[in-house]
């Protein structure tokens, strides 16, 4: 019979649990077991899974994501197997083990915090309930049944804790993201975040960092993600970090957690080295608006950040998420709609808007009546409505979240926003979501899967009958074929030449060598199937290139190729 099971319900396949990694790591004179999941299994199946590990203990790493499934699962094992003991650990579970263990009695334990120690003091105390007390941060039921409490006290020190990938099969793991820590803590104490509950920062020593990540590199891992809430809090170390990732080599890529403006002129310049697909941040802007920063104390420079976010975009190579969360104080839609077009017009590689969520323990929570909030009840507790915007405000902005994710974070579109928006075709590019998202809305577009090849078509149906609408359907084409889509969606103009034309063009090797070099070695039926032609106009052209070389009737002429294209003169 196996001590402990430990089970992770991610959210989505390619996600991995670092918490029952950590965990399990430290428990290397235990019989451990990790049970790995998706919220998207059935969970007759995840049962089945569980009752084979005959396991005297299985616990749970609870999260806003998995909450609702974890206590489902918990109850049927605990009535299928009532002698097994049932442990709860995670944030979720870690401000009201009280309460919770109250309203749930198949719940036997609750670890709540930081739990490497405290889960092995759990286990090296057997079945000795009285030595419960010495488990720090427990919630246990007593020989009469009263449930406990017991005081939390300081975690072990990070560096004292055993790597947790340290005896971990990477290749099982291939091609999902791994996740990583070196930061415990954040020197921020943001109302509405989880690592502002408690103080303080623990840092990995830096030898060990370089040493664990030249791990990842040389297992080929596709991607690392940093689960560290400020990468930089500390520049120098930081620093180091990359230095070493760029010179390292491989083809592993790291995602930090940064704050904008504590990025310097060196760290720019130092990140200028790095290879293109190494390195990409996610940003935490979350509002421009200074009332609100001040608010939920994220004591942060939007100048600066906007500043460094600007010359990294500039340099090309490292790809940057920027964050805003909608429902925070203060900030009315108005107010909101500001801050989206400050930061959309940075042109980040990703925009996420996300929407507050009133989590367990937070400060934010604890303030619900000062700023009238009303969040749901049930996990995620996200925002309805606050004092400064409405209910109805903020289900029009969750509409307009589902296009930018489709249309502007997607990358489809890329040229053919960036024309809408300096255009201005709409006042600001928030203008241009809230019009384009009421026409969804008419349309019924939102109650049905889109595809990309409908995706287009609908941004063209869109702007019909604009004056306009024939040069911003030229650019919606393009975006289409220079992803390399050489199949133009049913209804989108195809302005192609003859076959004939596109034969004679294609006999003569002077023009492969120019326009498809590429090609040079194929025959003009084989180049035929693997490129499209496409007239544009000249004012098209000239926008996309500066110059624009006429065809014919004030044309010009594109040919498009998986990776490419190239502008006929």
């Amino acid at each position: 019979m196996k001590d402990l099971v430990l089970v992770a319900i991610n959210a989505k396949y390619i996600h991995t649990n670092l918490a029952v990694r950590s965990l399990k790591a430290q428990l290397a004179d235990f019989d451990v077991e990790i049970v790995e999941v998706s919220i998207n299994d059935p969970l007759h199946r995840i049962i089945k899974l569980l009752l084979d590990t005959d396991a005297k203990r299985i616990g749970f790493s609870c999260y806003i994501w998995n909450i609702e499934m974890v206590l489902k699962l918990a109850e049927v094992l605990k009535k299928a197997r009532p002698q097994l003991q049932i442990i709860f650990g995670g944030p979720e579970v870690s401000f009201d083990g009280l309460g919770l263990m109250k309203e749930h009695r198949f719940c036997d334990f609750i670890i709540q915090g930081e739990a490497e120690d405290k889960l092995k003091a759990l286990l090296k105390s057997g079945d000795n309930l009285q030595k419960l007390f010495q488990v720090p941060g427990l919630c246990y039921r007593n020989l009469a049944g009263e449930i406990i409490e017991n005081p939390d006290a300081e975690p072990a020190p990070l560096n004292q804790l055993v790597f947790p990938y340290a005896n971990v099969d990477l290749d099982r793991l291939k091609n999902k993201i791994i996740y990583y820590e070196t930061i415990r803590g954040c020197p921020f104490a943001c109302s509405y975040c989880l690592s502002s509950t408690k103080p303080g920062l623990k840092l990995l020593d830096l030898d060990r960092v370089l040493s664990e990540l030249d791990f990842f590199i040389g297992a080929g891992v596709k991607q690392v993600k940093l689960v560290d809430r400020t990468f930089n809090c500390d520049l120098a170390r930081a620093k180091a970090i990359f230095k070493h990732l760029i010179k390292g080599g491989g083809d592993t890529n790291f995602h930090f957690e940064m704050t904008g403006d504590r990025i310097d002129d060196e760290m720019i310049d130092l990140l200028k080295t790095a290879p293109p697909g190494l390195i990409q941040f996610e940003i935490g802007v979350q509002s421009t608006s200074p009332d609100t920063l001040t608010a939920i104390g994220r004591k942060i420079s939007v100048s600066r950040t906007e500043e460094h976010v600007k010359k990294l975009l500039d340099q090309d190579n490292i790809h940057i998420h920027l964050d805003l969360i909608a429902g925070l104080p203060h900030e009315s839609y108005e107010l909101f709609k500001s801050s989206f077009n400050q930061v959309i017009a940075l042109r980040p590689d990703m925009l996420q808007l996300g929407f507050l969520k009133c989590l367990k323990g937070t400060r934010i929570r604890s303030q619900a009546d000062l700023h009238d909030y009303q969040y749901a009840s049930f996990v995620p507790y996200e925002i309805i409505s606050n004092k400064y915007i409405s209910a109805k405000e903020l289900y029009q902005l969750r509409q307009i979240e589902v296009l930018v994710d489709r249309y502007f974070n997607s990358g489809a579109f890329k040229d053919s926003l960036a024309f809408i928006f300096t255009a201005q075709i709409y006042p600001t590019p928030f203008d241009f979501f809230e019009a384009f998202s009421i026409y969804w809305e008419s349309c019924g577009y939102y109650d049905l899967g889109k595809s990309k090849e409908q995706l287009f078509l609908i941004l063209s149906d869109f702007f019909a009958g604009h004056e306009k609408s024939q040069l911003i359907g030229e650019w919606i084409k393009f975006d289409c074929l220079a992803q390399g889509n050489l199949r133009l969606p049913i209804g989108m103009a195809d302005t192609c030449p003859a076959k004939e034309w596109i034969f004679e063009f294609l006999k003569e090797p002077q023009n492969i060598t120019k326009y498809l070099t590429r090609f040079v070695n194929l025959a003009p039926k084989k180049i035929y199937t693997q490129v499209k032609f496409q007239y544009f106009s000249t004012t098209f052209l000239r926008q996309l290139s500066g110059q624009a070389a006429l065809s014919h009737d004030g044309q010009g002429l594109m040919v498009f190729y998986e990776g490419g294209f190239e502008i006929i003169n």
